[in-house]
């Protein structure tokens, strides 16, 4: 039921504030908005598939900083950084809501600040990212999210104005963070190019010479990796593939869309706030349909194709052209999208626990404050997942 209030909430505030244009306290709403988002990220119990994990190392492996030279980092598993934030919070509230807090704390202001630089329609972004990104951002990838606002934040401004000393200097940060930073290495080399024809055909090249190198020597990541967790990664991601309706259905999803829109923002929009992103977009795109593996550096993208989504859905609107057919066109790509992550949250795990999907990690509810024995289901799907997201890795290597 919380979820559906906010989601109302939120949906309202984006048909008053900018579909509507109606004039009030935006800026008290908004960030009444991040507020609400906030609390119920930072205050949950138990709630979503990996925050039990981190939830059970935290509780039993990490120590507060001035024990911190007993931590074992290999039987954690995390990279030294994220380790240190871990430590500190446990040294000033030795229990994980504390941390969860910090963490939703320091994700909404980063994004919130994020969306409203961006786009004149944030309260839409807000409104999307509390349904595509809100569970997965602050209740699945702890770690990965913080990297991810840190290259939002500073990393892309940098990347932007060209300022490649920052931008490295942040990026090798990062990787004792999160190890899936280093792709992040990348972005300045990639970002020179555009997607015209020429881009298109070194795009292709691109495509072509890494797919013929993983599928000749699968293991050759291990000498560009320098951590052996890190090669042990990009191994796994390697190993997943699609089949022929899976590849073009994410080709449709992530690729031709995407270019559609990019033209059509490029027709209107003098400047792209994010060209220097949409060639190194669809080189991890390319990569992402031969190995699904590598979906997960999409995550780079996600907030950044929140606003440019939010700015198509304000250039449909305010555009002559598009007066006749906006509200259907504004429709269809609305529910369109929210239909596809409807699709992810329905997954079912009924094969684990009866009458179940992917949705009840996060439904029903636990906060703190009554610390509901839902964690339990939540618990036993989470284990059972895993455990074949492993045996399927190990079959598609065999």
């Amino acid at each position: 039921m919380i979820y559906l209030i906010i989601f109302i909430y939120l949906l309202i505030l984006s048909l008053v504030f900018d579909f509507f244009k109606v004039k009030g306290p935006k800026i008290f709403f908004y960030y009444s908005s991040m507020i609400i988002l906030i609390l119920v990220a930072g205050l949950r119990w138990k709630v979503g598939g990996d925050s039990l994990g981190y939830q059970e190392r935290f509780e039993k492996l990490i120590y507060p900083i001035y024990q911190f030279g007993n931590i074992d980092f290999i039987k954690v598993g995390w990279e030294p950084g994220y380790v240190l934030i871990n430590s500190i919070c446990k040294t000033i509230v030795p229990e994980f809501w504390f941390f969860q807090l910090v963490q939703a704390t320091f994700v909404q202001i980063i994004l919130f600040q994020f969306f409203k630089r961006y786009t004149p329609f944030y309260f839409t972004a807000v409104l999307f990212y509390s349904v595509i990104y809100y569970f997965y951002f602050n209740m699945e990838i702890l770690r990965e999210i913080f990297t991810i606002c840190i290259f939002v934040r500073f990393m892309f401004p940098a990347l932007a104005k060209e300022n490649y000393k920052k931008y490295y200097l942040l990026n090798i940060f990062l990787i004792f963070f999160h190890n899936s930073a280093i792709i992040l290495l990348l972005f300045p080399f990639l970002s020179k190019f555009s997607l015209n024809k020429k881009g298109i055909i070194v795009l292709v090249i691109l495509m072509f010479l890494i797919t013929t190198v993983f599928s000749i020597f699968p293991n050759i990541i291990n000498v560009f990796a320098f951590t052996e967790g890190l090669s042990s990664k990009f191994v796994k991601y390697s190993r997943y593939s699609l089949s022929i309706n899976g590849m073009i259905y994410n080709i449709i999803i992530f690729a031709v869309i995407p270019y559609y829109l990019i033209k059509l923002n490029e027709k209107y929009y003098n400047k792209l706030d994010f060209e220097k992103l949409i060639f190194p977009y669809f080189f991890i795109i390319s990569i992402y349909i031969a190995y699904s593996g590598f979906g997960r550096f999409i995550n780079y993208f996600g907030l950044f194709m929140l606003v440019f989504f939010a700015n198509t859905l304000y250039l449909i609107m305010h555009v002559k052209v598009f007066k006749e057919i906006r509200v259907p066109l504004i429709l269809l790509l609305s529910f369109g999208t929210l239909y596809y992550k409807y699709q992810y949250y329905s997954i079912s795990y009924d094969y684990i626990v009866n009458d179940t999907s992917k949705f009840n990690m996060y439904y029903p509810y636990s906060s703190i404050f009554n610390k509901e024995d839902y964690y339990r289901f939540r618990a036993t799907i989470y284990s059972r997942s895993m455990s074949d997201s492993y045996n399927n890795s190990t079959k598609n290597k065999k």
